[in-house]
């Protein structure tokens, strides 16, 4: 099972510089895709950001967080945060090695607890915590555009005319 972090949605969601590969490899992605309620929020405080600091219009914001349902719709299954979790978030911030922030901390909890084998996410030190833990990175560290993820960003993105 895949841990599906927040950097990945919001490249999926958003032009990114990263988003072509988010595409590719969600294009051709056939494990299962897990996350917890934690997403949620920290993808609407992400859109939030860019419209704020970024430039993205009220509308993009708006077909962005459309676009989040479906993609949650479509089979992205997301667990509810026990309070064990936030513990054993706790526990991971205890290890200075790792130099996880909170909310990474709190989704490697999630992912730990649930079994996922790989990490899909950007973010470079949540990944090295993460191989630190016994998981492996599900994305490939290569930025090639493939007609399958120009393909899948149409149907993530809907037609918006």
């Amino acid at each position: 099972m895949i841990y599906l972090d927040t950097s990945v949605v919001v490249a999926l969601l958003t032009p990114e510089e990263r988003s072509a590969q988010a595409l590719d490899w969600f294009a051709q992605s056939r494990e299962a895709l897990l996350s917890s309620d934690w997403l949620i929020t920290e993808t609407h405080s992400a859109l939030g950001i860019k419209q704020r600091h970024h430039g993205l219009s009220s509308a993009a914001r708006q077909a962005a967080g459309e676009q989040f349902e479906r993609l949650l719709q479509s089979g992205v299954e997301l667990r509810s945060l026990e309070r064990d979790r936030f513990r054993q978030a706790a526990e991971l911030l205890q290890a200075p090695a790792l130099g996880l922030r909170a909310g990474d901390a709190l989704h490697l909890a999630v992912a730990l607890h649930s079994r996922c084998t790989q990490l899909a996410s950007f973010d470079g030190r949540m990944l090295q915590a993460a191989a630190s833990l016994g998981m492996r990175p599900a994305l490939e560290s290569s930025t090639n555009h493939s007609r399958q993820g120009l393909q899948r960003e149409a149907e993530l993105r809907g037609h918006q005319g």
